[in-house]
């Protein structure tokens, strides 16, 4: 009678997993490509532990299924690290149904290892290394999740974000169709920074000029607080554009995204919100591998690179990039080609 009971209550038990990704926003919006596969397996009761930063804690405000688990100090050793010892601890109390380490590196490998649970998917444990640089990190993550369960299905998987079901016209006073910029350049109040990924102002300035020119479009320019600095040096004093630079949080800029006829912007957080958001996206992409990093999109929209595609493009990452003395690949890149991918 009692193992009966107790045969009941596991049955009805919510099972849970544990997803380590503690990535930059960029990241962490490509890693959720995952959790599609990952609910069709266990089920639409699945709950779902995020391991992230405080500041990305916000990408999932009003997903009902992931619950964040911040940890504050990454670096830091797994026995001073006070964050990462109570999700051990508690997996102890309560198991995990599987923790799924996405992370490339060694900071989450103790985590990983001594967190208790039945399956233990990516590092320190099964893993996939090859291809990993010939192809899109959505395609290796789902690799991964593939390699660990025999019978998980992962086609028509991709990154998703929920808004925050705002009314966009009534709070951001936006009456007409528009087109959403993120001129990002975060490390732009940085002295020794070079903005490798940057489109140069005057670009964007151009830009922004011939759209209020040739076109009955606002233009809505958004980015984090600490780009304002960068932002506020464009003229943006036009009736029909909307700065809203520093006035948004990660929900509200998909609501942005989601109502905008299209979103232009370079190698950043903003473009991968964009590119599971938006209809259309125009990703600006010269010392970074589109191919591996750019938007991977929602599967209903359109994703467009534009890129002059120079000979030693891409170079993020490798000697060249220290060499180049002025970042051609971007500065080359005209508003002209930006504006004909815009209007395609």
């Amino acid at each position: 009678m009692l193992k009966c009971i107790l045969n009941e209550i596991m049955a009805k038990k919510k099972r849970r997993i544990l997803i380590i990704r503690c990535g930059l926003l960029g990241d962490t919006i490509d890693s959720t490509a995952v959790v599609k596969p990952l609910v069709n397996h266990y089920g639409e009761e699945l709950e779902i532990d995020w391991v992230t930063k405080p500041n990305i804690q916000k990408l999932f405000e009003y997903d009902e299924r992931i619950n964040p688990l911040l940890i504050r100090f990454t670096k830091l050793p797994l026995l001073l690290n006070i964050d990462k010892l109570k999700i051990i601890f508690k997996s102890f109390l309560d198991p995990y149904d599987a923790v799924i380490n996405l992370e490339v590196g060694n900071k989450f490998i103790s985590l990983a290892k001594y967190t208790k649970s039945k399956i233990k998917v990516g590092l320190p444990h099964k893993y996939i290394a090859e291809n990993i640089k010939n192809e899109h990190r959505v395609h290796h993550q789902l690799r991964i999740l593939q390699s660990s369960f025999k019978d998980i299905k992962i086609e028509n998987a991709y990154p998703y974000l929920v808004g925050s079901k705002i009314d966009i016209k009534k709070i951001y006073k936006i009456k007409r169709e528009y087109i959403v910029m993120c001129p990002t350049n975060s490390k732009y109040h940085k002295s020794n920074h070079r903005g490798y990924r940057a489109w140069p102002l005057k670009n964007w300035q151009e830009l922004i000029d011939k759209i209020l020119l040739k076109t009955r479009l606002d233009v809505v320019v958004t980015g984090h607080s600490s780009e304002k600095e960068f932002i506020n040096q464009l003229n943006l004093t036009h009736s029909r554009v909307h700065n809203l630079c520093g006035k948004t949080s990660i929900p509200n800029l998909v609501e942005i995204m989601k109502n905008s006829v299209c979103a232009i912007a370079n190698d950043s957080g903003a473009v991968h919100v964009a590119g599971v958001s938006c209809q259309k996206v125009v990703a600006l992409h010269g010392p970074t591998p589109f191919k591996e990093t750019g938007p991977y999109g929602s599967g209903s929209n359109k994703i467009i690179e534009a890129n002059i595609n120079m000979k030693c493009s891409p170079c993020y990452n490798t000697e060249a990039i220290k060499k180049c003395p002025s970042n051609l690949c971007m500065i080359n890149l005209s508003a002209d080609m930006v504006f004909n991918y815009v209007m395609k």
